[in-house]
């Protein structure tokens, strides 16, 4: 419940649950981590620097801790982005043979911004002349997709495909995002915007930039989709 609750993004229930587990047993870092998290979502930044110093001092190394401790130091109420209430299936994870692409982003926006965002949350494609840019749905400006990857989805852009795309994992100055193709233009009918393979690859906010992220991107030609309509990218 504890963690549905957090999918669901309803965050005066998770803490509520969190703490009744915690009365239950005081020194349940999971919870304490979960009640520390969903008091920083909800803007309860005071309680949630409270509840990571009582998981420090049970583990002065508690990576969850010490990387929202910190993020708590910069972090607003402000730069909280408010995202919808509806929950985040799983299966939304589960990639797609041509129809999805996990990709780390490039050039990302600085730690402050990115602290604010959270996993499952749907941003948006900008479109520009030599790149393709992630942003909020604020347009607040959050990194680019990889240079052979902008040059391939702005034609596909271009000629009316229509992308979802949903952040998978946040790192130290690293944000990972799923990309879904949800329709396609008449010119590229026939046309799989990506190749890639099928698993399913679960939420996360603990990649760090020195593990990069825990799925690598498939490599890609340099075949412009224009030139061969009805053939999977490589």
């Amino acid at each position: 419940m504890a963690i549905d609750s957090a999918l669901k993004r309803d965050w005066k229930k998770a803490i509520h649950i969190n703490i009744l587990l915690l009365k239950e047993n005081k020194i349940d870092i999971d919870a304490l981590n979960r009640l520390g998290y969903a008091y920083l979502m909800n803007g309860q930044f005071k309680d949630a620097k409270q509840v990571y110093q009582k998981v420090l001092k049970l583990d002065s190394y508690n990576q969850i801790a010490l990387k929202n401790s910190k993020k708590l130091i910069n972090l607003k109420r402000k730069d909280l982005t408010q995202s919808s209430q509806g929950s985040i299936s799983p299966l939304f994870f589960l990639e797609e043979p041509g129809k999805t692409k996990i990709v780390p982003l490039v050039n990302t926006a600085p730690s402050q911004i990115l602290s604010s965002l959270s996993a499952g949350q749907e941003v948006l494609l900008k479109a520009k002349n030599h790149c393709v840019e992630i942003r909020s749905d604020n347009n607040t400006y959050l990194g680019a997709l990889p240079d052979d990857l902008s040059f391939k989805l702005n034609k596909f852009l271009a000629a009316g495909n229509t992308y979802q795309v949903i952040i998978k994992s946040i790192g130290n100055n690293v944000l990972t995002v799923l990309l879904r193709e949800r329709t396609r233009g008449k010119r590229f009918a026939h046309q799989p915007s990506f190749t890639s393979s099928t698993s399913y690859i679960p939420v996360s906010r603990t990649e760090e930039k020195t593990d990069g992220p825990d799925v690598s991107v498939t490599g890609e030609d340099d075949r412009d989709p224009a030139s061969s309509e009805d053939t999977s990218l490589q």
